[in-house]
C-alpha cells in the first residue's frame, strides 16, 4: 500500500515495478511506465538507464525498451501472459468504475500469482502486485480459484500443509463456490481488503479478477457494495 515511505524505498519500489513491467510485457515505454508508477517520465528515464547499464533492459530503435539478458525469467507469469493480456482492458474498466486497484490472479498449486495489475489513482492505494505470490487460501483470487477444485484434489494439494485446517477450508470454499465471489480481509497483508470473482472458467486457464484497497476505505461493506459492478465488468453472472 502506498504511503509516505522514505525516498530510497520509493525508488527501490519503482525499479522493481519497472522490472515487473519488463518481465510481464517484454516491453517498456517511458510515458506508459510513468503513468503506471504515478511519477514523471524523467524519473522513469533515469531509472531505466540504470537497468540498461546493469543489463536488465535493452533500448530498441523506436526508443522503447525490452528485457535484457540479466532479467530472470518467470515461467509462471510468462505462461499466463497471453491469457491475461486480453483482460488488461477489463482491469482498466474496473478501476475506472470502482476506483480501487484491480488485478489478474492465477493459481499455481497452493499459491496465488498476480500476473497483471492496474493501479487506482487515489493517493492512498494498493500498488501493482505483478509477480507477487501469496498463499491461495489467504487471498480473494486464490480462494475463488481453489473453490473450482474437487475436494479430493484440494486434500491432495494441502496434504503436507500442517498450518492449514483442510476440512475447514473445504467448508469455506464450498460457500465461495456457491456465492461466486471471495473476500480477503487483512489475511494476506495487514490493512488490505480484497474481493475476487472467477473471470475465465476454462479449466486449462482459469484466472480471477480481484479488486483491493486499504481496509480503512475498502472494508467488507464497501467490497460487497461494488460486487455487482465487478461482476458486470468481468462478465461473471451472480449465483442462481
Amino acid at each position: 500500500m502506498r504511503d509516505a515511505a522514505p525516498q530510497v524505498i520509493k525508488s527501490a519500489d519503482h525499479v522493481l515495478t519497472l522490472l515487473e513491467i519488463l518481465r510481464r510485457d517484454n516491453a517498456l515505454r517511458i510515458n506508459a511506465a510513468a503513468r503506471e508508477l504515478g511519477v514523471a517520465p524523467s524519473t522513469v528515464h533515469r531509472l531505466v538507464q540504470t537497468l540498461v547499464f546493469r543489463g536488465y533492459a535493452v533500448r530498441k530503435q523506436d526508443h522503447s525498451y525490452m528485457s535484457g539478458p540479466a532479467l530472470p525469467h518467470n515461467p509462471a507469469i510468462a505462461s499466463w501472459s497471453p491469457a491475461s493480456h486480453k483482460w488488461h482492458a477489463v482491469l482498466e474498466a474496473v478501476v475506472k468504475r470502482i476506483g480501487e486497484t484491480a488485478h489478474v490472479v492465477v493459481r499455481e498449486a497452493t499459491s496465488a500469482i498476480f500476473v497483471d495489475s492496474v493501479v487506482s489513482e487515489q493517493a492512498l492505494t494498493v500498488g501493482s502486485r505483478i509477480g507477487t505470490r501469496l498463499a491461495a487460501e489467504r487471498s480473494s483470487g486464490g480462494k475463488i480459484l481453489l473453490a473450482q477444485l474437487p475436494p479430493e484434489h484440494l486434500r491432495a494439494l494441502y496434504r503436507d500443509r500442517s498450518d492449514v485446517d483442510v476440512e475447514g477450508l473445504l467448508v469455506r470454499l464450498a460457500s465461495i463456490r456457491h456465492e461466486r465471489f471471495a473476500l480477503s480481509e487483512s489475511e494476506s497483508e495487514r490493512g488490505i481488503s480484497a474481493i475476487g470473482v472467477l473471470a475465465q472458467s476454462d479449466p486449462a486457464q482459469q484466472l480471477a479478477i480481484t479488486v483491493s484497497g486499504p481496509s480503512l476505505r475498502f472494508d467488507r461493506r464497501r467490497a460487497l457494495a461494488v460486487l455487482a459492478d465487478l461482476r458486470e465488468a468481468v462478465g461473471t453472472p451472480p449465483p442462481p
